[in-house]
């Protein structure tokens, strides 16, 4: 070893010596600190000077009109080994939206090098399936009754199911609730049952309260000819939570092709609203009125099942490529590659279920198989990130999982295997799993399933890759200030002076952090990998 790493070394090792890890400098300290070591305890605050950063951002969010509030800073380290951002998510993932008020605050390497620990929790039903999603930072899953996750009991507690969708969010710190054709917003009705029909998949976004009005009329799918035989309409209403009601009179109304057509996914880009039809329907809700920009098909399979902000583009999950789509607002295209097939399937009958932020990188679900991908922004590489399934073994002489042994049932792709939801929480990814639908375990029609291999559906694992963290928010008529501290391997979130949230960062993240990092002096305030900020003012400041 030269001679000057050697005289590096030593001292770095008396320092140690002189000051443990985690001691304070009080005056009393530094006397006999320095005693032994001169100048030990001001070296030590220069060095965790060097690694502390704090980033402050006062934000007005203005009024809560259902939109979801973009970025709020990103920027690389000078050395551009990491980039550290935070914002809310704006997503969709078959039904169940994204967390608006659930704030993310990530630290990602840039060449993608990730290590991932998955822990599998307690089963929420005794169905082949569920789908899961996040409220408050508590995660809810809503198939064979609602239960919430207790992450001190690790246990599944049952909670009050609301009617049909079960889906819940926050409006201005109230609860705008999701039933069985109607809606309630602070335990008062704003919409009741239809006459006929049914409303379904709601959505609320800049400021309208959006959903199908569907009445097949007692046929299957087929052209519209009129409303009394059947019909589905697009409804776009004006609401605020001020409303006492949603004024049907004042609805823009859009009559679609084909009876019986409904959603997978919603999603909204900028001043847009926009929806995805089951039939392969297209439409865009603007400046107060809808237009269509594909038109469905029958006979022929083009579903979205997934929405997500990704910069100033919607990235959504389709079927049957199994490949994320992109919207820039004003046309659709289909992007190569992802994310990649996996080694050993089919590449037919594909499905982009899911899609996430987490730690700063995109997450993918696809089905038949249960993939889970994983894409970085800066490297612009997909990786593999796990199978949610250990069974059965590849193949791509068939499409599905177990079609041989299910061949001639009802529903002959029923075992496919589908990756039903990502919701970041905490510092974890929950992550869950169905069969096509969750149906009840069935010992005599499916004993190729027997003993335990059914248990594979239904289940949900909790994902932690460190550098993410995800706490709630409080609702305020007015600036709020959020704090976003990097000391050595933590980062933790305040919110007007109070932490929200706080996690450790391990592995090469860790060392990253703990060796004198420097941010970049180009620092993108209201900008980054969840679009653009969509409040009424932001403003933030560095401290190194």
């Amino acid at each position: 070893m030269p001679s000057g790493n050697r005289i590096c070394f030593m001292i770095a090792a008396t320092l140690m010596t002189a000051v443990a890890p985690g001691d304070d400098c009080s005056e009393d300290a530094r006397t006999t600190a320095n005693s032994a070591t001169p100048g030990a305890c001001e070296e030590l605050d220069s060095e965790r000077a060097a690694t502390t950063k704090r980033i402050s951002v006062t934000i007005d969010r203005g009024q809560d009109t259902g939109d979801s509030f973009g970025s709020l800073f990103e920027v690389a380290s000078t050395d551009g080994s990491v980039v550290i951002g935070a914002g809310f998510q704006n997503g969709y993932n078959t039904r169940y939206r994204a967390d608006r008020h659930s704030l993310q605050f990530f630290v990602r390497p840039t060449d993608g090098k990730r290590s991932l620990r998955t822990e599998q929790l307690p089963r929420p039903n005794q169905l082949c399936g569920t789908y899961i999603y996040g409220r408050d930072d508590v995660v809810r899953s809503t198939y064979g009754g609602v239960k919430a996750w207790g992450s001190k009991s690790n246990s599944w507690k049952s909670e009050r199911e609301i009617g049909g969708t079960n889906e819940s969010m926050r409006v201005a710190g109230k609860l705008l609730t999701f039933g069985d054709s109607e809606v309630q917003f602070d335990g008062r009705t704003i919409l009741s049952r239809p006459e006929q029909g049914s409303y379904q998949l709601f959505f609320y976004a800049n400021g309208h309260l959006c959903f199908y009005h569907v009445n097949r009329g007692g046929g299957g799918y087929r052209a519209y000819e009129n409303d009394a035989a059947g019909f589905s309409k697009l409804y776009a209403c004006p609401w605020t939570y001020d409303q006492p009601v949603v004024d049907l009179s004042t609805a823009i109304v859009l009559t679609l092709p084909v009876v019986g057509e409904t959603t997978f996914a919603w999603g909204q880009l900028n001043e847009q609203i926009v929806t995805g039809s089951n039939i392969g329907g297209f439409y865009v809700f603007e400046e107060d009125k809808w237009r269509t920009l594909r038109q469905p098909e029958l006979g022929v399979s083009y579903q979205l099942y997934s929405t997500m902000i990704f910069h100033d583009r919607l990235l959504m999950g389709q079927y049957p490529t199994g490949r994320v789509f992109q919207y820039d607002g004003a046309k659709i295209s289909d992007l190569a590659g992802w994310p990649p097939v996996l080694d050993g399937v089919s590449k037919s009958a594909r499905e982009a279920q899911t899609t996430a932020i987490y730690g700063g990188d995109v997450f993918v679900g696809v089905w038949p198989w249960g993939e889970l991908w994983c894409y970085n922004p800066d490297s612009r590489a997909w990786s593999f990130a796990q199978r949610m399934f250990d069974h059965p073994e590849l193949s791509n002489k068939i499409t599905h999982p177990y079609d041989l042994e299910n061949e001639g049932a009802d529903v002959p792709n029923q075992w496919g295997q589908r990756v039903t939801s990502l919701v970041p929480s905490g510092p974890s990814l929950f992550v869950s799993t169905s069969a096509k639908s969750p149906c009840n375990r069935d010992a005599d029609r499916f004993p190729f399933l027997e003993p335990d291999k059914w248990k594979s559906y239904g289940a949900v694992y909790a994902i932690t890759m460190p550098g993410h963290l995800s706490a709630p928010t409080t609702w305020t008529d007015g600036p709020t200030t959020f704090e976003f501290l990097v000391s050595g391997a933590e980062i933790s979130m305040t919110q007007d002076g109070k932490e929200i949230g706080s996690t450790t960062l391990t592995g090469q993240l860790a060392e990253r952090l703990g060796s004198g990092l420097r941010l970049d002096k180009d620092l993108n305030w209201g900008q980054g990998i969840y679009g653009p900020f969509r409040g009424k003012s932001i403003q933030g400041e560095v401290q190194e």
